[in-house]
């Protein structure tokens, strides 16, 4: 069948729109002081920090030309992750990465707004679909799950556009955010100033493709496990 390019070309376009983001969370912290330091400093310990947690909870939105991408997933360093994606609220799908394999479910509606044909709609609505490591497309959802991948853009070098603003709320919580604005476009990166210097939100704004995204739940664990086996259609099989 020709399900299996059509929908894996569908699936990963909209994963592989997904940009870095940031987070909030009540906290009662120390001060870590990073306020202090140049806006270049923030923005390398913030990329450090970030870079090294173990898991981290990825919300937001982001858009490429005139569609919005939402996203909601926990993920690890090891590739796991759990949550949803999808292309307008209440029109997501769930996804499961476990190793090799990813899972997505969505209902009738989300296949209907990824313009499957009705023998897919019917096919697909609710029901879990494998993409193995074999799948022809599997490397975008892979990377839409790799946190190590998704934050190598984080930026760690000198840049003599940055500038930071002052402290304010993110989430209930302090941060510091650090500004570059080039040809139209205004990138903020809001940097916690308690306990680790973690990045807790991405906003973009003009050019476009504006986003707004947060990341949370620094460190804790991703629950991710596959399917029950009787409950999953292997994308192989669709051929």
């Amino acid at each position: 069948m020709r399900v299996q390019r059509a929908i894996l070309t569908r699936v990963t376009c909209t994963a592989t729109l997904v940009v870095v983001g940031l987070a909030g969370g009540v906290t009662t912290q120390d001060s870590n002081g990073i306020e202090d330091l140049p806006a270049n400093e923030i923005m390398e310990k913030a990329a450090d920090a970030t870079k090294s947690a173990d898991s981290l909870r990825l919300k937001g939105t982001t858009t490429s030309g005139p569609d919005e991408v939402l996203v909601d997933l926990a993920l690890n360093e090891d590739g796991d992750c759990k949550g949803t994606i999808g292309p307008r609220e209440n029109v997501t799908a769930e996804i499961i990465k476990v190793g090799d394999a990813a899972y997505l479910k969505g209902d009738e509606t989300f296949w209907k707004e990824m313009e499957s044909g009705s023998d897919e709609v019917d096919l697909l609505a609710d029901q879990w679909l494998k993409v193995s490591a074999q799948s022809e497309g599997f490397e975008d959802l892979a990377e839409l799950c790799d946190a190590d991948r998704l934050l190598q853009d984080i930026p760690d070098h000198p840049d003599p556009g940055l500038t930071k603003g002052k402290i304010h709320d993110v989430n209930d919580q302090p941060a510091i955010p650090v500004v570059r604005k080039d040809d139209g476009v205004t990138s903020t990166v809001d940097v916690a100033t308690e306990g680790e210097p973690y990045i807790l939100r991405l906003s973009r704004t003009g050019g476009d493709e504006p986003a707004d995204l947060v990341m949370s739940d620094y460190n804790k664990p991703v629950n991710a496990e596959a399917p029950p086996a009787e409950d999953v259609l292997d994308i192989e099989d669709l051929q």
